[in-house]
């Protein structure tokens, strides 16, 4: 291989791998709110440096954010935020995760607190148990890019998920792997509710916003093969995201 052949394989290597990184790394930053609506990103050419790139790679990259709409492109002005949410798909099948995976953004979910309830008459109709049947109470907080996007409450039947706990743990907070730990490759999302409320103490904190602030919240219901799941409380931050529901 020639020394030009070499440089043109590397970069391409260079294209297709750090263009993601540093797109990934932008849209932390917008999601976090460090870049108002209108306000000038770095020229392509800083971060260039800063990255220790071509300036192409930093363009496709901003490319990139621009097809997302959070960002816009002005030819001799430079690349400006848009102050767009990112859009948060509502379908049959819906995962954290795989939503933002569409953005390049890193998912995480960690567990908050986790204790054993009973369940009421609403939410017994729901799982289909009986009022009293003991219930895992599971609540997470959910980063995208590094930045608090949402905290959920899940509900799920003690008896059909033991340990669960423990296996979501195990599983990086992923409900998708820890179902597929008890033999369910495949669940839909039967039901949302949408509305809109402000902030407890404890979101405000765990979302890293001003106390009341507004969010947008989602009550949903997952099942498989019509076997009732979880039940799905959300509560996601109204200025770092849009609901956008979908037809499967």
């Amino acid at each position: 291989m020639s020394h030009s052949d070499e440089m043109h394989r590397m970069d391409g290597q260079e294209i297709s791998t750090t263009w993601k990184r540093i797109a990934d790394e932008i849209a932390g930053e917008l999601t976090r709110g460090s870049y108002a609506s209108g306000d000038a990103l770095p020229p392509a050419q800083d971060l260039a440096r800063q990255y220790g790139v071509h300036r192409h790679t930093v363009r496709q990259a901003y490319r990139h954010l621009q097809d997302l709409g959070l960002v816009d492109i002005q030819q001799g002005r430079g690349t400006f935020a848009t102050g767009t949410p990112l859009p948060y798909r509502i379908g049959k099948r819906v995962s954290f995760r795989e939503n933002l995976k569409a953005f390049d953004l890193e998912a995480e979910s960690r567990i908050v607190a986790n204790d054993v309830m009973t369940a009421s008459g609403e939410l017994g109709r729901e799982l289909a148990v009986s009022t009293g049947t003991p219930l895992w109470r599971i609540r997470m907080a959910n980063e995208a890019g590094q930045s608090p996007l949402s905290v959920s409450t899940h509900y799920l039947v003690c008896s059909r998920f033991p340990n669960l706990p423990r296996r979501l743990a195990e599983c990086d907070g992923s409900f998708t792997k820890t179902f597929r730990a008890y033999g369910i490759e495949a669940y839909e999302r039967q039901s949302t509710r949408i509305a809109a409320r402000l902030a407890t103490l404890e979101e405000a904190d765990l979302l890293e916003t001003e106390p009341q602030a507004v969010l947008l919240t989602a009550r949903s219901l997952d099942s498989c093969e019509g076997q009732a799941l979880q039940i799905v409380e959300t509560a996601f931050r109204a200025d770092r995201i849009e609901l956008l529901v979908e037809n499967d």
